[in-house]
């Protein structure tokens, strides 16, 4: 038969500090103290992951109860739990330590005061978002701090404990590759910063079965953060791929040009259509593939009510086969989207979503042609209107592309976004029907 200090640590609920500093001061080990409190908190986080809150608000409250009253000695009346989830963990670092002062170990008292204090909180937020009915609401639906807890994906959630057995194999811009051992499986792994508000207005959207949208495998929700594990796409973003596309540059004297600017000084008849130094581009049928699979993406994004705002090549993966996906967007009642500030700068965002116009789909599409200028020109958006965007902007294109791809760039990025193709409903339609997307037999690449 196992020890009791086993079976404690078998319970991996965050108890492996006391159970250490009890060692450490001689104290002797109490099973109803630690270990039928671990046991409690432990059946309470399982609960909780599987929103059977119920059950996880009795299970916190039994644990807590079970700390409070080993180290006072005290047993708990009914009503004292239900005073402390209102007020206790508010001023838990004076009033939790006076109670306390009976366990002779100060190591252990901090130590659980600590847990005290984790557990209370998150069984506050459970009574206050799942338990509680809210002033004038009849049919017993709570709006509260967690809405991630409702959504019928119950199999995405994951307790945020079982990310510590998984190890960081490199830093990815503003993501982490991961390994995990026990499925010996890489993911990538993204977190959000919760806002603190109760979030009014948004709602929580998690889009599955996207077509070329990196799949969404877990999350995970902290105290503080929002953790993503996504799949993960080797090929790279299409970011890097784009940057060999753009004109190169050589050294001049003092000056730094691009290799047309140094053509053009020997010989002022230029094949381009100005004085705008292009890269040559990835192929239009390339370009072609790519675009039709981003507004696959888009289009059952927005059929779901997500909009991305601020698309941009650090958003698109390539997979293996060549591929383009999407970086997996959401939409989280505790997360405030944030348009990317360089995004902004550098055009691939609608001039709508910075301005104080109304926002809809239409702000993807011009996202989307700035991408495709970007892929068929190999030049950002933002090098060749020098003088930003506007009514009366004109965009310059290279000699080389077709009718139908100026035409199909035109009409994407046109400032009024009431203009702009893809506005309105059946947008994406349009889209599809223009004919620089001729040759695509849509239904195949579904």
């Amino acid at each position: 038969m196992s020890s009791d200090r086993d079976l404690c640590s078998q319970y991996r609920i965050g108890f492996t500090e006391v159970t250490e500093q009890t060692t450490s001061a001689k104290v002797p080990f109490k099973r109803d103290y630690l270990v039928d409190a671990a046991k409690q908190l432990h059946v309470a986080q399982e609960r909780d992951a599987n929103e059977e809150y119920e059950a996880a608000f009795s299970h916190y409250k039994h644990g807590v109860e079970l700390l409070l009253s080993g180290v006072t000695g005290k047993a708990l009346l009914p009503f004292y739990f239900k005073f402390l989830i209102r007020i206790l963990y508010v001023f838990l670092p004076s009033y939790a330590l006076f109670l306390l002062q009976v366990d002779p170990s100060r190591e252990r008292r901090e130590a659980v005061k600590r847990k005290i204090s984790q557990y209370l909180k998150r069984a506050e937020e459970i009574f206050n978002c799942h338990l509680q009915r809210p002033p004038g609401n009849l049919n017993g639906i709570a709006e509260g701090y967690s809405s991630l807890r409702f959504r019928p994906i119950r199999v995405l959630s994951a307790a945020v404990e079982n990310l510590k057995s998984c190890r960081v194999l490199q830093i990815i811009d503003k993501v982490q590759l991961v390994y995990d051992p026990s499925s010996g499986t890489k993911f990538i792994l993204k977190s959000l910063m919760k806002s603190g508000r109760c979030g009014h207005g948004a709602i929580t959207v998690i889009p599955q079965s996207v077509p070329y949208m990196v799949q969404l495998q877990k999350f995970y929700v902290g105290e503080d953060s929002l953790y993503l594990q996504l799949q993960h796409i080797s090929g790279g973003r299409l970011f890097e791929h784009l940057r060999k596309y753009e004109a190169p540059v050589v050294n001049s004297g003092d000056h730094t040009v691009t290799t047309q600017q140094a053509t053009q000084r020997l010989n002022p008849i230029s094949h381009m259509s100005s004085s705008h130094d292009f890269g040559h581009g990835v192929p239009e049928s390339q370009a072609r593939l790519w675009g039709a699979q981003l507004i696959l993406a888009l289009d059952t994004l927005h059929q779901e009510g997500i909009l991305c705002k601020d698309l941009n090549p650090r958003n698109v993966l390539l997979g293996d086969t060549g591929d383009a996906y999407l970086t997996y967007f959401g939409q989280w009642r505790e997360v405030d989207h944030i348009c990317c500030s360089e995004a902004a700068e550098q055009l691939y965002v609608a001039p709508e979503v910075l301005g104080v116009g109304v926002v809809d789909e239409a702000c993807d599409w011009w996202s989307l042609g700035a991408l495709l200028f970007e892929m068929m020109t190999g030049q950002p958006l933002y090098k060749s209107l020098m003088s930003g965007v506007g009514t009366q902007m004109k965009i310059p294109f290279p000699e080389q592309l077709s009718v139908e791809a100026v035409s199909l760039l035109k009409e994407l990025l046109t400032y009024d976004a009431n203009k702009r193709l893809g506005a309105g409903p059946g947008g994406a339609q349009r889209i599809k029907s223009h004919p620089f997307f001729r040759d695509i037999q849509w239904n195949k690449l579904l």
